[in-house]
C-alpha cells in the first residue's frame, strides 16, 4: 500500500502540471506560466528522488 508520502508526493506533482497546463491553455502571461513551469520541475525532481529511495528498498 502506497506510504502518505508517495500519495503526497503524487499529488502535489498532479496539481502542479495540472496548473501549468491550465495557465498555458488560458494564454497566462508567461511569468506565470514560468512559475508554474519551475514547479513543475521542483516537483519532478521530489518524484525522482521517491523513486530512487523505493528502488533502494528493492530485495536482491
Amino acid at each position: 500500500m502506497p506510504s502518505e508520502e508517495t500519495r503526497r508526493v503524487l499529488k502535489v506533482f498532479g496539481v502542479a502540471v495540472t496548473n501549468l497546463e491550465d495557465a498555458i491553455d488560458r494564454h497566462a502571461p508567461v511569468p506565470e506560466i514560468m512559475k508554474w513551469d519551475a514547479e513543475v520541475a521542483d516537483r519532478t525532481r521530489e518524484v525522482l528522488s521517491l523513486v530512487d529511495r523505493l528502488r533502494s528498498r528493492r530485495i536482491g
